[in-house]
């Protein structure tokens, strides 16, 4: 994968990550993302203080999404490939990713404003677990503009959604 498209994907689950928190749409009960966690992060983690944030919401985030969803060559957003995993976890200790990563959890506003720049006219009406499509498209783009639509609608609608890929019929 080229590290771009791991960028997008660190930039959207971290975005996804932050409108889920409770100070948003209380999708999960975390508040890794919020002001009042600096305070307690920033004597232990310091210099990664962002990926001690982006590493907490992400784990709220999938245990929601396996409680939803299910586990078992089923993946999500928040529960990919071991390399795409890395990836992410690489993009995330690149200054540019982490400064935009740490711009953007800081409004509401914007941060939906980023989910629906990407999903660009890609239409989306899922509501709950839905499928997206084979664990084979996770390395595309145009797949992660779909689950950014997903997620867009869902978060303006006020419906959870839970988009998921798997290669079980």
């Amino acid at each position: 994968m080229k590290p771009t498209h791991l960028e997008h994907i660190a930039l959207l689950r971290a975005s996804v990550g932050y409108l889920g928190e409770r100070e948003q749409y209380a999708w999960w009960q975390c508040s890794f993302f919020s002001p009042q966690s600096h305070a307690f992060l920033a004597p232990v983690f310091g210099r990664t203080q962002l990926l001690a944030q982006a590493t907490g919401v992400t784990r709220a985030a999938s245990r929601v999404h396996d409680e939803r969803i299910g586990v078992g060559r089923v993946f999500h957003l928040f529960r990919l490939p071991e390399d795409i995993e890395q990836g992410i976890h690489q993009a995330l200790h690149q200054p540019v990713v982490a400064q935009r990563v740490g711009t953007m959890v800081m409004d509401k506003v914007v941060t939906l404003q980023y989910l629906q720049d990407v999903a660009r006219a890609t239409s989306a009406a899922g509501v709950g677990p839905t499928r997206i499509g084979d664990a084979s498209e996770l390395r595309t783009a145009r797949t992660w503009r779909t689950v950014a639509a997903q997620y867009a609608h869902a978060f303006t609608t006020g419906d959870a959604v839970f988009p998921f890929f798997t290669d079980q019929p």
